[in-house]
């Protein structure tokens, strides 16, 4: 062979399947998933900022200066651009979670000759020991790739790319399933999972949350999480179309892995935050003929009747009538069974939406009427990433928003600097903006 190629032995071959052999034992052991690579890391020491919260510090997120560490193995530094400020942050980065801030004050009878107020529940060793960790807070972003670690094969130097709220490593039980919506890597985030990137002025290592974070100039993962996008969009944009909300919103009404919807359904859109305006747009998109908006805020309800539903409601107006405005607005021109029509009443429930889409974040339990589901013909779908599968859906989202079919600038109705990032929470945390996309 000439000198440009590598000659492969018998030995060689050995080695090398031994080698895989024994990683594969290690995994079996329950050896960590995200251990940094032991041969020599790629230099990117470098200073940046970020916003961190510290449990065991103030309360609040602060902006912090920070050294960035080596990386290797599958890591992947990417220089952010954009990302969205996600509501499901609002509690650790504002430091209104339980577990983050100072602890609370006694109880106002304790020892006045009254039986103290029993103390709320303590949150699991886990989640106290994330909160002792210095974190970026995040649902990841757009960016460039700075570095790259030795065994990255998904993406190069240079290259843009979405840094998904879902990692997608086509490799696991659930993704050769085609359920890469639940890739198994995104259950590793506990204390014991997260690789410090960077450290502070102090020396303290500071995680990134989800292994993504995204509140800092730098981000640092692993190319399981990255998608490779090829496209000259705006920065805010793509911070819109590449969020973990625009992402779910977006996939339950056209993923291949939700419940698709069909040209000339009905669809009902409960809350219109980004996640519901997303899957209003989506149902536009699949040619849905009904599309009912359904929010308590007016601006939001307003913004729903832009990019693509039909009727608007309030809840907080319809009342107890909500239902049954629904279905009279989901009903077809006749109810004739005989005729393609469809029954206002019978046993299984009658008319209604053909698809219903809730994008509220879910709290305490929801009950449904279980003969609707083991006899009546419907079915859920999960919410996580709206059944997307990352590699392949994420790229035709960004292909929607450069062919001006999905409107990211109409959702992203505050677009702010790193320094103004938490006062843009606070915005979001009291709906005052349908959605915040920070840039750099």
């Amino acid at each position: 062979m000439d000198g440009k190629h590598t000659r492969l032995s018998r030995r060689g071959l050995l080695k090398r399947g031994a080698a895989a052999a024994g990683g594969a034992a290690l995994a079996a052991q329950g050896q960590p998933l995200f251990a940094q690579s032991t041969a020599p890391g790629v230099q990117t020491a470098r200073r940046f900022r970020g916003w961190v919260s510290r449990g065991s510090g103030p309360g609040r997120t602060t902006l912090q200066e920070m050294t960035l560490r080596a990386i290797g193995g599958r890591q992947v530094v990417v220089r952010t651009e954009a990302t969205n400020l996600c509501y499901s942050n609002v509690g650790p980065v504002l430091g209104i979670q339980q577990g983050f801030g100072p602890p609370p004050a006694p109880p106002a009878n304790a020892g006045a000759g009254q039986p103290p107020t029993a103390p709320p529940p303590a949150p699991p060793p886990a989640f106290r020991r994330m909160n002792e960790m210095a974190l970026v807070q995040g649902h990841g972003g757009v960016g460039v790739v700075e570095a790259v670690g030795p065994e990255v094969r998904r993406v190069q130097v240079g290259d843009r790319v979405c840094v998904s709220g879902t990692p997608h490593c086509g490799a696991c039980y659930q993704c050769l399933r085609g359920r890469s919506d639940m890739c198994q890597f995104l259950g590793r985030q506990g204390p014991d999972d997260l690789v410090p990137m960077a450290d502070l002025a102090d020396g303290t290592p500071v995680y990134q949350n989800s292994h993504i974070g995204g509140l800092a100039e730098v981000m640092v993962t692993f190319e399981e999480w990255v998608v490779p996008i090829f496209t000259t969009a705006a920065a805010a944009d793509l911070g819109m179309v590449c969020s973990c909300v625009s992402v779910a919103g977006l996939g339950a009404t056209t993923a291949k892995g939700a419940a698709l919807v069909e040209p000339g359904s009905t669809v009902a859109v409960v809350g219109c935050g980004p996640l519901g305006l997303s899957a209003v747009q989506g149902a536009r998109i699949s040619g849905a003929s009904t599309i009912i908006a359904i929010d308590p805020i007016r601006a939001r309800r307003e913004l729903a009747l832009k990019v693509g539903a039909t009727m608007a409601l309030d809840p907080n107006a319809e009342g107890n009538d909500l239902v049954a405005r629904v279905r009279a607005l989901s009903s077809r021109p006749n109810d004739r069974l005989w005729a393609g029509g469809r029954d206002s009443g019978g046993l299984l429930g009658g008319a209604g939406p053909d698809f219903v889409m809730t994008t509220s974040l879910p709290r305490g339990t929801l009950s449904l009427p279980a003969v609707m589901f083991t006899i009546g013909g419907r079915t859920h779908h999960a919410g996580q990433a709206g059944a997307c599968s990352p590699m392949l859906d994420i790229p035709r989202f960004v292909e929607m928003l450069d062919k001006r079919q999905y409107d990211a600038p109409a959702l992203a109705t505050s677009v702010v600097s790193l320094e103004d990032m938490m006062a843009a929470y606070e915005d979001v945390a009291y709906r005052t903006t349908v959605t915040a996309i920070m840039t750099m």
